[in-house]
């Protein structure tokens, strides 16, 4: 069984060359909102990016940022009583919101597929994992056991699954983390997406395994083109896969560029606090830096800039309105009126 698919296109998600039929996803203003006894949280406010066919955009943020539901709301998936309120999702040329529910479910894995932090809330604990990838298969591709059999075996090898045959008849408690890992992405490459989301899919694994699966993803990234929406909590995990980072806090992005722009110069006050975060090889600290104070919760948001409360350079100014993300030039944008070149 081949994997080749369509080649990877090199143009920049978010630039004026990238044309509607180089984003493999497109995401404009897209609001995601949950009403409660107490008041309508706000889970996702205007996030807006791009996805160009064979990039990776790495979507960071602490837990709550938004992250998650913003993919959710991708896959047309916002678990009741959480509602897109408004916004338009693209997959390729196509508006997800002009899709009934049975279009959209052929949509699901086929054109987008995700993976999940942990595949053990994922993965069918009475099923065999050769099962499983073999149904995924025949779902969108026809009910023949025998072929559906076969590719899931060709499927297991290509994740580098070791002894695919003897782990074809394994449940999923009788995997490694890292080996469940592989078996949902063979699942989520069964339908050959266009779009691969990717939910926190290293959290759970060792150093040595989360080196691997990111080697997998890019590899299989190459030979299928397709997209990938990278998440984490993680900038450290993300700087070594992402072609693009957008940073989100409390439901919005606050700053998106190129990696090597975001790692190298960073203009948010958020993400230069995340990346003081992350370990260094050879630097020696007592103890690694935090960010100071709490992620505020959703229904008490600071006045203006979400992220005052907690930065070392908020004023009267800041707390005065919530800043746009504004391009601080060469198509770096921030939401930050401390940003150099940022709105004022």
């Amino acid at each position: 069984m081949t994997f080749g698919g369509a080649p990877a296109d090199g143009t920049a998600p978010g630039t004026g060359a990238a044309s509607a039929t180089a984003d493999a996803l497109r995401v404009d203003d897209l609001h995601v909102a949950f009403p409660t006894r107490d008041g309508v949280i706000r889970a996702v406010a205007g996030v807006s990016y791009r996805i160009a066919r064979g990039r990776t955009l790495g979507i960071v943020g602490e837990s709550g940022s938004g992250k998650s539901m913003t993919a959710l709301a991708v896959l047309r998936l916002v678990p009741r009583p959480g509602r897109i309120l408004e916004g338009t999702v693209r997959i390729g040329g196509d508006v997800i919101k002009d899709l009934d529910e049975r279009a959209m479910s052929r949509v699901r894995g086929a054109r987008v597929a995700m993976i999940f932090q942990e595949p053990m809330t994922a993965l069918n604990p009475v099923l065999t994992v050769g099962t499983q990838i073999a149904e995924a298969w025949s779902l969108h591709r026809g009910p023949d056991a025998g072929k559906a059999r076969e590719a899931a075996l060709a499927l297991l090898a290509r994740v580098r699954m070791p002894e695919p045959s003897r782990r074809y008849g394994d449940y999923p408690h009788q995997m490694s983390g890292g080996m469940r890992q592989r078996a949902m992405i063979a699942m989520a490459l069964a339908g050959r997406p266009e779009v691969l989301i990717a939910d926190e899919p290293t959290t759970a694994l060792d150093v040595t395994i989360q080196a691997q699966i990111i080697e997998l993803l890019a590899e299989i990234q190459a030979e299928m083109g397709m997209a990938i929406q990278f998440i984490s909590h993680n900038l450290g995990v993300v700087s070594e896969i992402a072609d693009d980072i957008a940073v989100m806090y409390a439901g919005r992005i606050v700053e998106r560029a190129p990696a090597a722009d975001i790692l190298g110069t960073p203009r948010h006050p958020y993400t230069r606090a995340l990346i003081a975060t992350v370990p260094r090889i050879g630097a020696r600290a007592r103890r690694l830096p935090a960010i100071g104070g709490q992620v505020p919760h959703p229904l008490a948001l600071p006045p203006g800039c979400a992220f005052s409360d907690r930065c070392p350079l908020a004023d009267a100014a800041c707390r005065a309105a919530e800043p746009p993300l504004a391009d601080t030039g060469g198509g770096h944008l921030v939401a930050c009126i401390k940003a150099e070149g940022g709105a004022r």
